[in-house]
């Protein structure tokens, strides 16, 4: 038995499978759904949308004026009531393949791209449990997780993003854990900057200061897919992005090292 790690699966549910073995416990980190792959904008919006649209909607995202990019950005992609229902159909399809993809037990986080309350729907035909906050013992460790992402720069509306305040009191709520587990950064800057994107994910001060107070011994995250450096050790806490599985097809397994500088 193995636990393993794996955050920003992106639709690779073949290659996830691949990962994990029925004795095996999977700790998952959010972001299953494979709905813009920003390179090659393949994806489920791009079987919905056009090439150009999905253009414009990225270049809204960089411009300086936030705020109004969120508000174009929701009015760009917002359709007609038809590509509403035909995006909502590719996604419970593609969560059906998700959950039809996991071969162990399994405790999942939602991701800022996640839909939680269709992920509630489907949790029970296999055997995995959707943790939003709370704290489940694993091989006798206590996992402290948390799901979503709280208000940042980049946020576009979707719906696994929550208030800055919502997200903060879900992580002073957990108390002392030996693992934490979410699926946003913590604002520790070389881990939150993105070296493809070319732009600081922000992450949380509030995750920085659970640290500091809590001292777990390993903080797994994802969210941040080509980060500057995917570890750091802060005070006692082992600091790990689990990493990008859609590009390295790659589980992390606990507990993981975070060599020295």
């Amino acid at each position: 038995m193995a636990i393993k790690i794996l955050s920003d699966i992106h639709g690779e549910y073949g290659a996830m499978r691949s990962q994990l073995w029925p004795d095996d416990i999977a700790i998952l980190l959010g972001d299953y759904l494979n709905l813009i792959d920003f390179r090659t904008l393949g994806g489920i919006l791009s079987e919905v949308y056009s090439r150009d649209e999905i253009r414009k909607v990225l270049a809204l995202m960089a411009t300086g004026d936030k705020e109004h990019a969120r508000v174009q950005i929701r009015d760009a992609i917002g359709g007609t009531p038809d590509k509403s229902e035909q995006v909502r159909a590719k996604i419970a399809d593609s969560y059906t393949e998700f959950f039809a993809s996991i071969p162990c037990k399994c405790y999942m986080l939602y991701g800022n791209t996640d839909g939680p309350e269709i992920m509630r729907r489907m949790e029970a035909d296999v055997d995995a449990e959707l943790v939003e906050c709370g704290v489940v013992k694993v091989d006798g460790q206590r996992f402290g997780m948390v799901s979503g992402a709280p208000q940042g720069p980049w946020n576009a509306g979707l719906p696994g993003e929550m208030d800055t305040e919502r997200y903060d009191e879900m992580v002073a709520s957990l108390g002392p854990v030996d693992v934490l587990c979410t699926h946003y950064p913590p604002a520790i800057p070389d881990l939150t900057w993105d070296t493809i994107a070319e732009r600081d994910e922000v992450g949380s001060p509030a995750l920085v200061s659970y640290i500091d107070e809590n001292g777990p011994a390993y903080h797994y995250f994802g969210h941040v897919h080509h980060p500057r450096e995917s570890c750091t050790v802060r005070g006692s806490t082992k600091v790990i992005n689990a990493g990008f599985f859609r590009a390295s097809k790659s589980a992390v397994v606990h507990p993981a090292d975070c060599p020295a500088k």
